[in-house]
């Protein structure tokens, strides 16, 4: 890695705040050849596509056409078609919400999965353009389920990361389980990143 690139990588460290130790976390909890999927969300955008190390080009899943709420279904099949490794996917709570019936699947099945689920309450990227271009916010603030009780409801194993520090044990055991865990990241109680995320639009004039 060139200076150039530890540069732009320690910059981009810096805006994301305490999401940096979920980045780190993921990396660690994961072989080389462990598939990585991620659902078009804040995280994804902001550092997952942008920091997390892709080992090989097969591991790299992500939806290109910019759709939300494809990680899961496109997780599960990749877990499927490799039992013997884990399987981790990047999901923010409205992408999800699109495609809840698919943690039937997920139950169902039973692959080694761990659905990691940012919960923010709402279309972050969404909000945030809204917050930066706006005087208001319209249908980004959304009512989204209790997940440890969603989780029960399915049968699935749930944790919950609230601070930095919960990251690695978490995600550590999860990857490490036999079958699926849906880990809810309380993107509240983690705290804000230092800089919001907000996609290169071009609006019109207002």
């Amino acid at each position: 890695m060139c200076i150039g690139d530890r540069t732009v990588r320690a910059e981009l460290r810096d805006r994301i705040g305490p999401q940096a130790a979920l980045c780190d976390a993921i990396r660690a909890a994961l072989p080389p050849e462990a598939v990585l999927a991620r659902d078009v969300t804040v995280p994804a955008s902001s550092w997952g596509n942008r920091l997390l190390d892709i080992h090989h080009p097969h591991t790299n899943v992500f939806p290109r056409g910019g759709g939300i709420g494809q990680g899961l279904g496109m997780g599960i099949g990749a877990a499927l078609a490799t039992p013997d490794t884990p399987t981790l996917v990047m999901a923010g709570d409205g992408g999800l919400a699109v495609h809840l019936g698919e943690l039937l699947t997920l139950a169902q099945e039973r692959p080694r999965l761990t659905l990691v689920v940012f919960n923010d309450g709402g279309y972050g990227v969404l909000r945030n353009m809204q917050d930066r271009y706006f005087d208001r916010r319209s249908g980004v603030d959304l009512a989204t389920p209790d997940f440890a009780a969603l989780a029960h409801a399915t049968g699935l194993p749930y944790a919950r990361i609230a601070a930095e520090a919960d990251a690695a044990p978490v995600l550590t055991a999860a990857a490490a389980s036999d079958g699926p865990t849906l880990v809810e990241v309380d993107l509240t109680a983690l705290g804000p990143m230092k800089t919001p995320f907000t996609p290169p639009v071009a609006l019109p004039a207002r």
